[in-house]
C-alpha cells in the first residue's frame, strides 16, 4: 500500500471528466483516498479504478483554459471548470494549500449543497490525500456546482432535540420527485417545513458532530441515500474546519443545508437490522465492495467514531448490508 499508487491513479482521474450520465458526481478520488484510508492495497485501489472509470468511458476532462483573476465571478457557471481548475492550480502553486483554503473555504461554504455535497466531499478527501492538483479540481468542482440555499426567516431558538423532532415530524408531509439530491434541496427551501424550521436551530459549540450523528443515526435504520451523503458531507465539514477561522458563523449554514437535504430525503420506513460485524469486519468488506458510495460512508463513519461515540458501526453494517 503505497500514497505514489494512490496519487498516480489520481493523476489518471484528473484526465476524466468531473461527471458523468446526468449530473452524477465522479467519485472515483473520493473512493480511491477512502479505500487507501482504509488500508486498500495498490492491486485493489488499480481494480477499483479500472472497475469505476467504464463509467466515463468517452467523457475527458473539459480541455485547459485560463484563469481568471476572481474564480467568485464564476460560481455556478456551467461552462466554468476549466477555468476554475486553472485557477486554483495556480492559486496553489504561487500560495500553497493552506492560504488557499483559508481564503476560499469561507466563500465556497455557503454553496456547500453543491451537487449533494460532493464539493465538500470532493475537497476534504483531496486535502487529505495531499495531491496539489486533485485539490485544485475538488475546489473547481465546488465552484462550479455552488448552490446556496434560499435563506429562511429566523423563527424562535430551538435546542437541538426540540429542533431534530420537529424537523422528523414535519418532513413526513412534504414529498418531491426530481431525480437529483440537489433539486430536491433547492426545492425543499420552498417548503413551509423549511421555512419554518431551517432558521431556528440554536447555535452550540457540539452542532457539527450532533447533525452528524443525527444523520447516521437516520440512515443506520433507513439505508437512505441521501442521508448518506449528510454524514460524508459533515464529515468533509469537520475534515475542513481547521482552515475555517469562524466556524460558529458557519452554523447557520449547516442547519439550512441540513434540513434541505432531511426533507429532500423522502425517508422510508425502518428496515431490519443489518447483520451484526465488528469494524474489521466491516471495513473489510466495504474494501471488497465495488460501491463507491459504501466505501465513503464506512470511511466517513470510521472518521466520526474516532470523535466520540455515536450510531456509527450501525451506519456502517448498513452501507455493507
Amino acid at each position: 500500500m503505497t500514497t505514489a499508487t494512490l496519487h498516480r491513479l489520481l493523476d489518471d482521474n484528473l484526465r476524466l471528466a468531473p461527471e458523468y450520465g446526468e449530473m452524477l458526481t465522479n467519485h472515483l478520488s473520493m473512493a480511491l483516498h477512502a479505500l487507501h484510508a482504509m488500508g486498500a492495497g495498490d492491486a485493489r485501489l488499480a481494480a477499483f479504478f479500472d472497475s469505476y472509470a467504464a463509467r466515463l468511458e468517452g467523457r475527458a476532462a473539459p480541455d485547459a483554459a485560463a484563469a481568471v483573476a476572481d474564480w467568485r465571478k464564476l460560481r455556478g457557471q456551467s461552462a466554468a471548470f476549466a477555468a476554475l481548475r486553472t485557477t486554483f492550480e495556480k492559486a496553489l502553486d504561487e500560495d500553497g494549500g493552506d492560504a488557499v483554503l483559508r481564503r476560499t473555504l469561507p466563500e465556497l461554504l455557503p454553496g456547500m449543497a453543491a451537487a449533494a455535497f460532493h464539493g465538500a466531499i470532493r475537497t476534504a478527501h483531496s486535502v487529505q490525500s495531499g495531491h496539489r492538483c486533485e485539490l485544485a479540481s475538488a475546489l473547481a468542482y465546488w465552484a462550479w456546482r455552488w448552490q446556496p440555499l434560499a435563506r429562511p426567516p429566523e423563527g424562535e431558538a430551538m435546542d437541538f432535540d426540540e429542533w431534530a423532532r420537529a424537523l422528523v415530524v414535519q418532513a413526513r408531509g412534504w414529498c418531491h420527485a426530481a431525480p437529483l439530491i440537489s433539486m430536491r434541496m433547492a426545492a425543499a427551501t420552498r417548503s413551509s417545513a423549511y421555512c419554518g424550521l431551517a432558521g431556528c436551530l440554536r447555535r452550540a459549540d457540539e452542532l457539527l458532530p450532533r447533525l452528524a450523528a443525527f444523520a447516521a443515526e437516520r440512515y443506520a435504520a433507513t439505508g437512505n441515500f441521501t442521508a448518506l451523503h449528510m454524514v460524508t458531507g459533515l464529515r468533509a465539514v469537520h475534515v475542513l474546519s481547521p482552515w475555517v477561522d469562524d466556524l460558529p458563523a458557519v452554523a447557520p449554514v449547516l442547519a439550512h443545508a441540513f434540513c434541505a437535504a432531511y426533507l429532500a430525503a423522502n425517508l422510508g420506513a425502518a428496515l431490519a437490522s443489518p447483520t451484526p460485524r465488528s469494524w474489521s469486519q466491516v471495513i473489510a468488506a466495504a474494501i471488497a465492495s465495488g460501491d463507491d458510495h459504501a466505501i465513503k460512508l464506512v470511511h466517513a463513519c470510521r472518521d466520526h467514531a474516532a470523535l466520540g461515540a455515536g450510531p456509527w458501526l450501525d451506519a456502517a453494517r448498513r452501507a455493507v448490508a
